[in-house]
C-alpha cells in the first residue's frame, strides 16, 4: 500500500468517526431538549393545579357564608 492509501482510509476512518460523535451529540441534544420541554409542560401543570387549588380554597371558605343568608 502506498502512503497515500494509507493516509486515505485513515482519514476516511477519522471522517467516519466524526459523523459518528456528530450524530451521537444531536441525538444527546435532542434527548436534552425533550426532557427540558417536558420539565417545563410538568412546571406549567403544576402552577395549574395549585391555581385550582386557591380558587377552590377560596370557594369553600365563602361557601359557608351563603348559608347563613
Amino acid at each position: 500500500m502506498s502512503a497515500t492509501t494509507t493516509r486515505e482510509i485513515v482519514m476516511a476512518q477519522q471522517n467516519e468517526e466524526h459523523f459518528e460523535t456528530i450524530d451521537k451529540n444531536k441525538a444527546e441534544r435532542y434527548e436534552q431538549q425533550k426532557i427540558k420541554f417536558l420539565e417545563d409542560r410538568i412546571k406549567v401543570l403544576e402552577n395549574a393545579i395549585e391555581s385550582h387549588a386557591k380558587i377552590l380554597a377560596r370557594f369553600q371558605m365563602t361557601e359557608g357564608d351563603h348559608e347563613l343568608i
